[in-house]
């Protein structure tokens, strides 16, 4: 007997029994109930409907022929299948016995055959709710687990990308780091590295005063002349050959640095001489004068070499650094390396002197207003109107005319008074902007280099937001631009002057950002947004002439590469990039198409004295 199948029902009974007459009456009762009934007279049916997974429940008699309940139950509970199906006991025996071997076979529960109908009913509801309640819970364990797999799917994902940005972020960490310490261009110490290294020296000189250490100053002179004759690709080859020329003179404990353009500085340490560090600068100058092949032209260097030993009166690197200078600059004139002596100090007065009166005729320059500032125009490539002006510095000297910076950066740079002279700059290249704002009714802007000595300065903000109050300029208008070397000068310093400056809206961007073609350059760019820098400035001179005419400016493959890259990756970030020292309609034309954001020059505009400024503003569309 059983019901149909496309009835809906409680559940499925499977009834087992070798009595007819018990078959009827169980099925009737639970029919009536709402449930699925199917009835097997003996243990092989039973089994073969149990194996199709069909009952719910089963309800088992214990005493049958061939195969009792008992049996049936235990091949039930070997089976996969069928395992899970709770079985009730239903018999007319009443020895506790048969009931606990019922119950030790896999047997859930037991009904005599003296059975209430309400009974029969209520112990299988219970064993259903229970079933249910397994089948909620292993429900909910199987979604929990997959939960569990897709998150931890997600944590491993997430951790993934996480460790790619932390080997992403350490990569750039250990390229600022390098950048911080090591020359890019030669791969030598830099200035920083140097001066940390003499330091150490001079502090174990204090402690050990049979510690030997000298430091050598060595200045080359073709570096300019390279540059300006054959291009930035063909100085910096030579600037590597100098120094792979340099380094092959000392051992490796020897620190080799490359201070800046072709200025080198050398810590030598541990000698037991005097003659050893003569040896080194005599050899240093022979190898120096072994001709450079320049291109085609074999090219002679000339050199100085000042050397200053280390002794417990020297107690900072600027001291030594002094001296060592002091002894390089008498060098010149010598034509042989020279070790500073105090005891010669007549040696080295026409130096100082010369120093002294350069120093006292800035000073009186400043006190006497004789510093002046020009402006050259910047443009915006895509619309050829003038958006901005650059400050320029100029000496206007009583008896030697207007005076180039290229005269007197350098001496006011070491003297210090750079940082009077460019408060100077600073306030009158303010104070014009302002006026031509009003006076023309133009949206301008100013943009003023600055020295890392001078970004650098302690109270550099301070002035800053002093300038504006007393202008008047917008802080948006004014724009700061450092040397790409001050950022790794200094990296913590420079974060929080941006983040200061930032927010009197002045913008700070980076001058002759990529000179050498740094392959770290395009890594440092990526890292730039995180200083908030506003901009970048490139010099057009990177594109360097495949021919001597200028009628034919063909450009180099890996100049145009290295151009392309930079401006598309600046566009990436978002940081607008200027190109400068625009010369030829070529250059023009190729970074317009670049889509370069702005552009400066004497293409464009040479550097106006204020009058000028003003006629050329006058004759402008805006």
């Amino acid at each position: 007997m059983e019901t149909s199948a496309n009835q809906y029902h409680k559940a499925n009974i499977l009834i087992v029994d070798d009595t007819s007459s018990n078959l009827r009456l169980l099925s009737k009762l639970l029919q009536d109930e709402g449930y699925a009934v199917r009835c097997a007279l003996d243990g092989a049916t039973a089994l073969t409907i149990a194996e199709a997974e069909w009952p719910d429940i089963i309800l088992l008699d214990i005493v049958m022929p061939e195969m009792d309940g008992y049996e049936i139950c235990q091949q039930l509970k070997i089976s996969e299948k069928t395992q899970q199906i709770p079985v009730i006991f239903f018999s007319n025996l009443e020895d506790v016995f048969d009931k606990q071997k019922a119950f030790d076979v896999g047997g859930v529960d037991y009904i005599p055959k003296s059975f209430n109908s309400l009974e029969v009913i209520i112990r299988i509801e219970h064993q259903l709710t229970i079933q249910s309640a397994k089948a909620e819970i292993i429900r909910l364990n199987t979604e929990l687990e997959d939960r569990v797999k897709e998150r931890t799917q997600e944590l491993e994902v997430t951790n993934q990308k996480l460790q790619q940005e932390i080997n992403q972020r350490q990569q750039v960490q250990d390229a600022m780091i390098r950048q911080a310490l090591q020359d890019s261009l030669t791969g030598l110490a830099n200035r920083n590295a140097f001066i940390s290294k003499v330091k150490k020296a001079i502090k174990q000189k204090q402690s050990n005063n049979n510690y030997q250490y000298a430091i050598f100053l060595l200045e080359c002179d073709r570096f300019k002349y390279v540059k300006h004759n054959y291009g930035y690709i063909e100085a910096n080859r030579f600037l590597i050959a100098l120094s792979n020329q340099i380094t092959t003179c000392f051992s490796e404990s020897a620190c080799i640095s490359r201070f800046e353009g072709d200025d080198f500085a050398i810590l030598v340490d541990s000698f037991t001489e005097l003659k050893i560090i003569k040896d080194l600068a005599k050899n240093v100058q022979e190898k120096l004068q072994q001709p450079f092949n320049i291109q085609e032209e074999k090219m002679k260097v000339s050199n100085c070499l000042g050397v200053a030993l280390g002794n417990q009166q020297y107690l900072e690197v600027d001291h030594l650094l002094h001296d060592a200078n002091l002894a390089m600059q008498v060098s010149k004139n010598q034509t042989i390396y020279q070790i500073f002596d105090t005891k010669k100090h007549s040696l080295f007065k026409g130096y100082n002197k010369k120093k002294l009166d350069i120093e006292a005729e800035l000073k009186r320059a400043i006190d006497n207003n004789e510093f002046i500032v020009h402006y050259q125009p910047i443009i915006s490539l895509a619309t050829g109107k003038i958006t901005e002006l650059e400050a320029f510095i100029r000496w206007n000297h009583p008896q030697k005319g207007m005076v180039f910076p290229s005269s007197f950066i350098a001496s006011a740079e070491e003297t210090g008074l750079i940082i009077p002279m460019g408060d100077l700059v600073i306030l009158e290249a303010c104070k014009t902007i302002v006026k031509l704002q009003k006076e023309h009714d133009l949206n301008l802007k100013v943009s003023i280099d600055l020295s890392p000595a001078q970004f650098h300065q302690p109270n550099l903000v301070k002035k800053i937001k002093q300038i504006i109050d007393a202008t008047g300029i917008k802080g948006e208008d004014l724009q700061l631009e450092m040397p790409e070397k001050a950022i790794y000068q200094n990296p913590e310093l420079t974060i929080k002057y941006l983040n200061e400056l930032k927010e009197s809206r002045v913008g700070v961007g980076i001058s002759d950002f990529g000179y050498g073609h740094s392959p770290l350059t395009y890594l440092a760019l990526t890292y730039l947004i995180s200083f908030s820098v506003s901009r970048v400035k490139i010099d057009s001179n990177l594109l360097q002439q495949d021919t001597q005419e200028k009628s034919d400016y063909n450009f180099q493959e890996h100049d145009i590469y290295f151009c392309e890259q930079l401006i598309s990756l600046s566009r990436q970030i978002n940081v607008p990039v200027i190109v400068k020292n625009l010369r030829f309609n070529k250059q023009l034309k190729y970074f317009k198409d670049l889509q370069c954001k702005f552009g400066q020059g004497i293409l464009i505009s040479k550097v106006l004295d204020p009058k000028a400024l003003e006629e050329l503003l006058l004759w402008s569309t805006f």
